[in-house]
C-alpha cells in the first residue's frame, strides 16, 4: 500500500515539478525580454538625443522625432508644438502656410489640442490611456485616425516650458508605464535644449555681426578724414598743365588711398581666416602710419621702439590687424584728457615669444577686458581682441601703474626651430596643428599642454565649453579636447556642435570607462582617461593627423 502511494505521489509530483520549472523559465525569459526592450528604448532615446542636439532647424528636429519616437515607444505618431510668446499660442512645427496649426492658450479647440494646452498650463506630463473616458475633451471626431491614447510631455528647460511633445496611439488603448513616462520626459527635455541652442546660436551670430558693424562704424570718421587728404592731392595735381613729375605723386597718393580702403574692407571682412606668416613690425608700422594724421590733430606723439630683427608669427593678418588697431584706438581715446599725450609701441623677442607693448598715460581705471565694464569710443571689441589673441596661442595683459597703462600682447614666434627629440623619433606632427583644450582643472590642463607642445601642436586652453564654442566659431582647430566636467554646455551638446568642425573630438574622463568608450568613441571621436597616457595620446593624434591631411 505504501509503495502504491509513493508511486502515485511520484507520478503527481513529476508533472507539477515540470510545470514549476516551465513557469520559472518563462518568468526568467520574460524578464530578460523586458530588460532587452528597456535597453533598446534607452539606446534609441540616447541616439535620438544626440542627433537632435546637432540639428540645424526645428523642422529637422521634428523629422527625426517623427521617425524614431514611434519606434521607441510603439506609438503611431508624434507631434511637436512650440510656445509662441507673442501670440500666446502653441504652434505646430510640422505644418506651414495654409496648413499651419496654432492653438490659442486662452480658448483651445476640443480634441488633442485641449490636452496639449492643459499639459502646458499644468507644466507636467499628461497621460491619457483611453480618450473616451478622459475628463479632458480630447477624443476629437470619431474615425480611424482619432487617437485612442495620448501622451503629452512638456519640454522643460531651466524651469521654462518651451513646447509640448505629443504621442498618439490610434488602433488600441495604450497604457504608458512609469518608466516610459520618465523616458519620454527626459527626451522632451532634450528636444527643449536643442531648440534653446538653436535660438542662442542665432542670437550669438547676430550679436557678433552687430559688434563688428559697430566697430567699423567707429572707424569710418577717421577713414573719411584720411581719404580726403590723398583725394584732394590727386585733384590738385591732376589740373591741366601739371608737370610730368606730378604723375608720380598722383600714383603715390592713389596707392595710399587704395591701402586705406583695403584696410577697412579687411577689418570688416567676415570670410574664414587664413593662417599665414605675419611680420608684426611691418603690421604695426602700417597701423601707426594709418592713424598718424588723426594723432597729429589730437596732439598725440607716437614713439616706435621696434626690434631690429623681423618678428614673425603664424595667424590671420586681418584678425591681428584688427586686434592691434583696436588697442591703438583705445589708447588714443584714453589720452583725450591727459596732459602728456604719448603712445609708445615697443616690440621684442623673449624666450621664443614675441612681445608687443603699447603704453600710454592714463589714470588707473577698471580693467577694460572685464565683464560688465563699458568700453568707450574706439574701445569696442576688446573682449573680442582677447579671444582672437587666445586663439593664436597668445595672451593679452593689462599693466597699470599710477598714471601709466600698458597693453602687453604675447604671441608664439614662428621662427623655424630645430626638431625636438620627440619629433625626430616620429612622435611629433609633420606640420603645426592647433588644438583647443577645454579643461577647468589647471593640473590636467598643464599636463595636456605639455604633451601636445612636445608633439608639435599649438595649444589654445580655455576653462569652459562656452568659451570653446565661441573660439571654434572664429578660428579653425584640428583637434578639440573636452573635459566631462567643463562648465557651460555639457559635453554631449559640445561634441555635437564641434565634432564636425575638427579632425577629432577627444573626451577627457576622470578614469577609463568601457561603457563610455563604447557609446561615445567612433568616427573622429575618442575617449582618453586623465591623467593622459602618452601611448594612448599618440594613437589618437595619429588618427587625427590622418583625418586632417
Amino acid at each position: 500500500m505504501i509503495a502504491s502511494l509513493l508511486m502515485i505521489g511520484v507520478q503527481v509530483a513529476l508533472p507539477l515539478g515540470a510545470f514549476a520549472i516551465a513557469v520559472v523559465v518563462f518568468v526568467v525569459w520574460r524578464r530578460d525580454e523586458r530588460l532587452r526592450e528597456q535597453r533598446e528604448m534607452l539606446r534609441g532615446a540616447y541616439e535620438l538625443g544626440e542627433e537632435i542636439l546637432g540639428a540645424p532647424s526645428t523642422e529637422q528636429i521634428l523629422s527625426k522625432v517623427k521617425v524614431v519616437v514611434p519606434r521607441i515607444f510603439g506609438v503611431n505618431a508624434a507631434e511637436l508644438y512650440l510656445y509662441n510668446r507673442h501670440a500666446k499660442s502653441l504652434d505646430s512645427v510640422e505644418r506651414a502656410g495654409a496648413d499651419h496649426v496654432s492653438i490659442p492658450l486662452a480658448s483651445p479647440p476640443a480634441g488633442p489640442p485641449a490636452g496639449a494646452v492643459a499639459c502646458f498650463h499644468y507644466r507636467t506630463l499628461l497621460a491619457i490611456p483611453d480618450t473616451s473616458r478622459s475628463p479632458f475633451p480630447v477624443a476629437g471626431e470619431p474615425g480611424p485616425s482619432a487617437p485612442r491614447s495620448l501622451l503629452f510631455v512638456p519640454m522643460l528647460v531651466q524651469g521654462e516650458v518651451l513646447g509640448i511633445l505629443q504621442m498618439d496611439q490610434h488602433d488600441r488603448v495604450r497604457v504608458f508605464t512609469p518608466d516610459e513616462q520618465t523616458l519620454a520626459q527626459h527626451l522632451a527635455n532634450q528636444i527643449g535644449v536643442a531648440v534653446r541652442l538653436l535660438d542662442q546660436r542665432s542670437v550669438r551670430e547676430q550679436l557678433f555681426r552687430t559688434e563688428k558693424l559697430a566697430a567699423v562704424g567707429q572707424l569710418i570718421s577717421g577713414v573719411v578724414n584720411d581719404l580726403r587728404t590723398p583725394l584732394a592731392a590727386i585733384a590738385s595735381l591732376s589740373q591741366p598743365g601739371s608737370a610730368a613729375e606730378s604723375l608720380e605723386a598722383i600714383a603715390a597718393e592713389a596707392s595710399r588711398a587704395s591701402e586705406i580702403v583695403d584696410r577697412l574692407v579687411g577689418f570688416a571682412g567676415t570670410g574664414p581666416a587664413q593662417t599665414q606668416p605675419v611680420e608684426l613690425n611691418g603690421l604695426l608700422r602700417n597701423l601707426i602710419q594709418f592713424r598718424e594724421r588723426e594723432w597729429k590733430v589730437r596732439g598725440i606723439r607716437a614713439r616706435s621702439l621696434f626690434a631690429d630683427e623681423p618678428l614673425t608669427v603664424l595667424g590671420s593678418h586681418g584678425q591681428l590687424e584688427q586686434v592691434f588697431l583696436n588697442l591703438l584706438v583705445h589708447a588714443e581715446q584714453a589720452l583725450s584728457e591727459s596732459p602728456e599725450k604719448t603712445i609708445t609701441v615697443r616690440t621684442s623677442l623673449v624666450a621664443r615669444r614675441v612681445l608687443v607693448e603699447i603704453g600710454f598715460s592714463e589714470a588707473k581705471s577698471a580693467d577694460p577686458f572685464a565683464a560688465g565694464v563699458e568700453e568707450g569710443p574706439g574701445g569696442a571689441g576688446l573682449a573680442v581682441c582677447r579671444s582672437l589673441i587666445t586663439g593664436h596661442g597668445g595672451e593679452i595683459r593689462l599693466v597699470q601703474q599710477e598714471n601709466d597703462t600698458e597693453f602687453q600682447v604675447e604671441l608664439p614666434c614662428a621662427t623655424r626651430e630645430k626638431p625636438s627629440s620627440a619629433t625626430e623619433n616620429g612622435r611629433g606632427a609633420a606640420h603645426t596643428l592647433t588644438a583647443l583644450v577645454i579643461e577647468p582643472s589647471e593640473a590636467a590642463q598643464a599636463q595636456l599642454r605639455s604633451l601636445l607642445a612636445v608633439r608639435g601642436y599649438r595649444v589654445v586652453p580655455v576653462t569652459s565649453s562656452d568659451e570653446g564654442l565661441d573660439l571654434a566659431q572664429r578660428l579653425r582647430f584640428d583637434a578639440i579636447f573636452c573635459s566631462v566636467h567643463a562648465p557651460g554646455l555639457n559635453w554631449v551638446e559640445t561634441s555635437e556642435q564641434l565634432r564636425t568642425r575638427v579632425g577629432g573630438f577627444i573626451l577627457l574622463s576622470d578614469s577609463y570607462s568601457a561603457d563610455l568608450a563604447a557609446d561615445f568613441a567612433g568616427e573622429s571621436r575618442f575617449v582618453l582617461a586623465k591623467p593622459v597616457d602618452e601611448k594612448e595620446l599618440d594613437r589618437v593624434l595619429e588618427a587625427i593627423q590622418l583625418a586632417v591631411r
